[in-house]
């Protein structure tokens, strides 16, 4: 309950939902198996809060975990004769190989991290960070590791709880695709228009974690389309299938707005192969009825023209699909890159380190530098200042920029104040924009070359930004957010702020903490056009390059245990272990472009499917 307290939002409505949370699990605990997959896909506030090290959903976990656990001791308490571990013997290996694996890739990587500074001067500048950081420093190590250590600590409680496991992450799936779906409806009719197939924007939903790109949404959809399918093909006719199949034509508008090919192709092969293998299986919808059949069949059609209506009724998928080759070529010398950050034998066995990669690759790759870096310090007075830095060096796309959300205002043209300091002449980019997370719209906008003389012995400098008014007219615009951010754009020109004030047309100060007196909380950061040293953008490759070969195979034995235990599953006909299957195995096709254990959220959720295989059996 402490993160929650200090929930930089509402601390009181955050310690009473998770307060909720850990009464919900400590009543039914099996409904861990629901509450998670239902949850996480909404559990993250970062652009409001500034958090990056854990957020809402590390909190939702805990408090999840917490409470099944203390269950489990008033159980033991009360049955003591009752059954200890009821771990299936098919998962118990995972108890003894995963944790020194895991253990290897965290000492790694901040074996790596620290350089030639002091393990204690490293582990005091990770306390001080706290909650906040960046993907080059150490504390990305502990980010990314910690998917793995929520599996390794859950897995013992939903065991002990998984009565019904296959049917309640079922349903987790279908609220938690609901709340998704409801989101990509909301980004897309707030800011683009729903039916606009031409514009550029690909939908990020409620995944901020791609605010340096990667595919996170890509990847949930693979996994979760599948059971928006189980939905429809379950559900008695009326207005529950209705519901459902509702949900499915949201959810393949979804996976089109992603105007990614690779989960096209993912989602496509998934439901052919449920279409098809239940029908080579014999696995019958509990309802029989002619309507139900011509429910379906009417659905199948619906699907078919809603993809024919998004390919012909604009241009952009057209041109996305039409550049497939030359965007193949790039990637595989992005992987290529990628590769050669293995240089000995102990990085090809062991990996560079849970984390590792953006570091690396943002420094050992000419095309793949780093478009700017953000890094927080202290004065010798104690007070906080950000200081922010262009790309890597000269030639290097893209940039990184410092970012708080706002509301907006009407009326005119903003102002924003900036007080700080400058070594040499930096050129600064600021801009007010309509935004939901990558993709800016109607913008307010001032490049300014900095001098040293300008922001001197503390002196403020003014900026007045230039475009169109904020409209006010219609419900879309009044909805829609603002960003401010502000970047570096010239190499080797380092620029600190000491504090930022952002004057709305009504000459009031708008930004939360703008002397940066607590930290970074309320700031944020957004890369724009260059993704590359962040995502391998590809699932084995990042697990080879971060954990080596060693891990590669030891996560490659989990999932083909895992969708061997399903495929027993479907042999003794039952249903729910084709859906998991499937699901996994959509995660591992289009992991061959995208790669996600660098976002914990998603991983977690592979990880929950990756744990019922061995019940899907039984279900």
């Amino acid at each position: 309950m402490a993160g929650a307290l200090h929930h930089p939002l509402t601390p009181a409505l955050a310690v009473l939902l998770l307060g909720s949370a850990v009464a919900w699990a400590t009543w039914r605990p099996a409904d861990l198996w629901f509450m998670l997959p239902a949850l996480l896909p909404v559990a993250n506030f970062t652009p409001w809060t500034g958090w990056w090290l854990v957020d809402e959903s590390d909190l939702l976990i805990l408090a999840a975990m917490g409470g099944a656990y203390l269950r489990w001791g008033l159980d033991s308490w009360c049955k003591p004769a009752a059954a200890f571990d009821r771990t299936p013997r098919s998962m118990r290996w995972v108890y003894v190989v995963l944790p020194p694996v895991l253990l290897t890739g965290v000492w790694r990587g901040l074996d790596d991290a620290r350089g030639a500074v002091p393990w204690t001067a490293m582990l005091a500048d990770l306390w001080a960070q706290g909650v906040y950081g960046d993907y080059d420093l150490p504390g990305n190590t502990l980010r990314v590791a910690k998917s793995m250590v929520w599996g390794l600590m859950l897995m013992p409680v939903l065991y002990r709880y998984g009565h019904a496991a296959p049917l309640r992450l079922a349903r987790g799936m279908i609220f938690g695709l609901f709340w998704v779906c409801a989101a990509v409806v909301w980004e897309r009719g707030i800011y683009v228009g729903a039916l606009d197939f031409s514009d550029h924007t690909r939908i990020t939903a409620w995944f901020w974690e791609m605010h340096v790109g990667g595919g996170a949404i890509d990847f949930y959809l693979a996994l979760a389309v599948p059971f928006a399918w189980w939905a429809a093909w379950t559900a008695p006719h009326g207005w529950r299938w209705c519901a459902a199949g509702a949900l499915m034509l949201l959810s393949i508008y979804a996976v089109l707005m992603t105007y990614s090919r690779g989960v096209y192709l993912s989602v496509a092969l998934a439901l052919i192969a449920l279409a098809t293998l239940a029908h080579r299986f014999r696995l019958v919808a509990p309802d029989r009825s002619v309507w139900h059949r011509r429910a379906m069949a009417c659905l199948a059609v619906l699907l078919v023209a809603e993809v024919l209506g998004v390919f012909v009724g604009g241009t952009f998928m057209p041109d996305r699909l039409g550049r497939s080759n030359k965007d193949l070529y790039h990637r595989i010398e992005h992987w290529q890159r990628g590769v050669d950050l293995l240089k000995t034998p102990s990085q090809w066995l062991l990996g560079l380190g849970v984390g590792r990669l953006p570091a690396h690759y943002g420094t050992q790759t000419p095309e793949g530098g780093l478009p700017g870096q953000m890094r927080w310090a202290r004065s010798s007075e104690g007070r906080t200042q950000v200081w922010l830095s262009g790309p890597a060096w000269p030639g290097v796309k893209g940039e990184l920029a410092l970012i708080q959300r706002v509301a907006l205002a009407t009326g005119g043209a903003y102002r924003v104040r900036l007080r700080g300091q400058v070594h040499a002449p930096a050129r600064l980019l600021v801009q007010l924009c309509e935004q939901h997370l990558l993709y800016s719209f109607e913008c307010q906008v001032q490049t300014a070359l900095v001098l040293a003389s300008s922001v001197a012995a503390g002196r403020w400098m003014e900026l007045q930004l230039h475009g169109p008014d904020f409209a006010s007219t219609g419900i879309r615009s009044t909805l829609r957010e603002g960003v401010l951010s502000i970047s570096v754009l010239g190499a080797n020109t380092p620029v600190r702020l000491d504090a930022v004030e952002l004057i709305d047309p009504q000459g009031q100060q708008i930004l939360k903490n703008p002397d940066f007196a607590q930290g970074p909380r309320y700031w944020s950061s957004i890369a724009h056009t260059n993704f590359l040293p962040w995502h391998m953008d590809n699932l084995y490759l990042e697990l080879l390059i971060e954990r080596g070969l060693l891990g590669l195979a030891v996560l490659a034995a989990l999932a083909v245990g895992a969708l061997v235990m399903a495929a027993q599953g479907v042999a003794h006909q039952k249903p729910l272990s084709l859906i998991v299957g499937i699901s996994i195995a959509a995660a591992l096709l289009i992991g061959v472009v995208i790669s996600v254990i660098e976002i914990p959220r998603v991983s977690t959720m592979l990880w929950l499917l990756l744990v019922v295989s061995p019940l899907v059996r039984e279900s």
